[in-house]
């Protein structure tokens, strides 16, 4: 496919032009970057149940309120400036009206046919959004500065197509940086397995390099998700990066396997509890 861009700072943007297996960094919105077809760091939450689920990823799409907060948050963060192609807010003329009146029902209607394909955010959800991104620009708003927000980049690691799209970028320091929305810092390093933040701080720093590019540290930059929404900057050590690496490498093994091969393999072995067992294994000595 042909594919087109400008620089921009030395940053090449792309024209909207969806690219099968692009090379470089980009300036690209979100939707322009899932269009990409390109094994991602979210990917490998699929590829720890197996190679099938990944290939029907459209089926597990995940969607939720967290999410659209999260996605807000970010863009009022890093974007502001295009916040509002993005979302709307909820308070069109007639959104104080009674609920279960015909006039408020009407002005909903009206309201929701000039949204597109926009996301709509309460009133109430818009001021959590705008005092969670003031908490972090006051914590952190230091770490956000002499670099580029949401670059994407593609590349390839053994003739596999992947990319990476950073929150925040600062190559004179090879500084990552991604912003996280969580219901509780002091339970993050449980998230850091759960939700694959290991596996992104190395996969993301390694696409990066692969580029020529400088990138060797990564720091998440917590928001909670309740008032007093709490901030915090946890930068993964040496030792969590690694760790990340070799549980991504072997699922990029796995979908390599299955890509040349056609290995699949989507049984798993189960058992009962492990407390359970040490339970029955005490009654049985």
């Amino acid at each position: 496919m042909t594919t087109k861009h400008t620089l921009e700072n030395g940053v090449k943007i792309m024209n909207k032009i969806p690219l099968e297996q692009p090379l470089g960094t980009f300036k690209m919105n979100d939707k322009d970057y899932f269009l990409v077809n390109a094994l991602s760091n979210s990917d490998f939450r699929l590829l720890k149940e197996s190679v099938l689920h990944y290939e029907h990823k459209e089926l597990f799409k995940l969607q939720s309120p967290s999410l659209t907060l999260g996605r807000a948050v970010h863009k009022l963060v890093l974007d502001p400036d295009s916040f509002n192609e993005d979302f709307v807010i909820e308070d069109f003329k007639g959104a104080d009206l009674n609920k279960n009146t015909k006039a408020y029902k009407e002005a909903k209607k009206e309201f929701l046919q000039s949204v597109g394909d926009r996301e709509v955010l309460s009133i109430d959800l818009f001021k959590q959004v705008t005092q969670m991104a003031t908490n972090i620009k006051a914590i952190a708003g230091g770490l956000l500065q002499n670099g580029q927000p949401e670059q994407a980049f593609f590349s390839s690691f053994d003739d596999i197509p992947v990319k990476c799209k950073a929150d925040y970028y600062n190559e004179s320091l090879g500084l990552v940086i991604d912003i996280k929305t969580t219901k509780s810092i002091k339970d993050f390093k449980k998230s850091i397995l759960e939700h694959g933040y290991g596996t992104q701080s190395a996969f993301y720093l390694d696409v990066i390099n692969s580029l020529g590019k400088k990138a060797d540290r990564f720091i998440f930059i917590l928001v909670e998700s309740t008032a007093p929404y709490m901030v915090s900057v946890q930068e993964m050590s040496f030792e969590g990066i690694e760790e990340g690496r070799t549980i991504y490498s072997e699922l990029l093994q796995t979908y390599k396997n299955f890509k040349q091969n056609n290995i699949i393999n989507v049984v798993k072995m189960t058992n009962y509890p492990e407390w359970w067992l040490e339970k029955r294994r005490g009654a049985e000595g």
